[in-house]
């Protein structure tokens, strides 16, 4: 499912342009999570900095993928997948599961620490930060070369730890510290979608 845009079509932009943009892109600080999703006799991982809340009520997210990539295929036939947020103690984890080169199917699977979700077959990674269970919703085209699947969170269950961020293009731990705000600016919510 799409909706038509009545927006104007992109720009079409020079390389160096569009180098420049996505190399400033990368200054957008993500979080690191391991997509896993199975269908039939297949399971399959794929590392993403790209899944975010989309909306609060109903409580969805969305996740970018490549058009055509085995994870959107496996999506689509399930309608479900589960996004893994990596800990900061997982980096390589989300190495493995970036790595063309690793074994196909459940083999992906046969050193990594993991639980089966029981109705769907999804294999769960053992100690991430949080797991969400997703319901697809829509599949909307973006661009040239990418899918942005929205999905429903049906379940979630929360772990401990500092999460792994991706900042510059590389993987990095964290450390919280609070920061100075002006009194009585604060809103009782962190987070805002408006």
């Amino acid at each position: 499912m799409s909706t038509e845009s009545t927006l104007p079509a992109p720009a079409v932009l020079g390389e160096d342009t569009a180098q420049l943009l996505r190399g400033t892109s990368r200054l957008l600080v993500t979080g690191v999570a391991v997509l896993t999703a199975a269908h039939e006799d297949l399971a399959h991982g794929a590392t993403v900095s790209t899944a975010s809340v989309l909306s609060q009520n109903p409580l969805r997210l969305g996740v970018s993928l490549r058009r055509g990539s085995l994870m959107t295929q496996v999506v689509e036939r399930s309608g479900r997948f589960a996004v893994n947020v990596l800990s900061s103690r997982q980096a390589l984890l989300a190495d493995w599961f970036a790595n063309p080169r690793r074994p196909s199917g459940a083999a992906q699977f046969g050193l990594v620490r993991t639980r089966t979700d029981e109705d769907t077959g999804i294999p769960l990674l053992r100690e991430a930060l949080a797991c969400f269970l997703c319901e697809l919703t829509e599949r909307v085209p973006l661009g040239t070369g990418d899918d942005l699947l929205v999905a429903e969170i049906r379940e979630a269950s929360a772990g401990t730890g500092r999460p792994l961020i991706n900042f510059g293009g590389d993987l990095h731990d964290v450390e919280f510290h609070r920061v100075r705000r002006r009194q009585g600016w604060r809103t009782e919510t962190t987070t805002t979608l408006e």
